[in-house]
C-alpha cells in the first residue's frame, strides 16, 4: 500500500470532486483528512476521515458520522509529499 494509517492527505481528484459537489453540494477537492482505516481487498482500500463535515459516512463506526468517504491512491496525495514537491519546484 502506498500509504498507512494514521497518514495526512489532501484529496486531488478533481473529476470524483466534481461529481461529489453535484449529489452533496460539498467539494472534496483540497480537503485534508487522516487515513482511519485500510483494507486491501477493496476498489477504495483507504478510509478517510475529513477534518470537516462532508456529507459523507462514518467509514464502518471508525470515524465521525457525515465525515468519511473511502478513496483509492490515484484520489489523494499525502502531506508530507505536497510539501516535498513544493520545496523541490520552488
Amino acid at each position: 500500500m502506498k500509504y498507512k494509517i494514521g497518514d495526512w492527505i489532501i484529496y486531488t481528484d478533481k473529476k470524483h470532486s466534481n461529481e461529489w459537489k453535484k449529489t452533496y453540494g460539498i467539494s472534496l477537492y483540497g480537503k485534508i483528512g487522516k487515513i482511519i482505516y485500510i483494507d486491501k481487498n477493496l476498489y477504495w482500500p483507504y478510509t478517510i476521515e475529513f477534518k470537516e463535515f462532508i456529507n459523507g459516512h462514518d467509514g464502518r463506526r471508525k470515524g465521525k458520522k457525515g465525515y468519511c468517504e473511502w478513496c483509492e491512491d490515484k484520489e489523494i496525495i499525502s502531506l508530507d509529499q505536497l510539501k516535498l514537491k513544493k520545496l523541490i519546484y520552488n
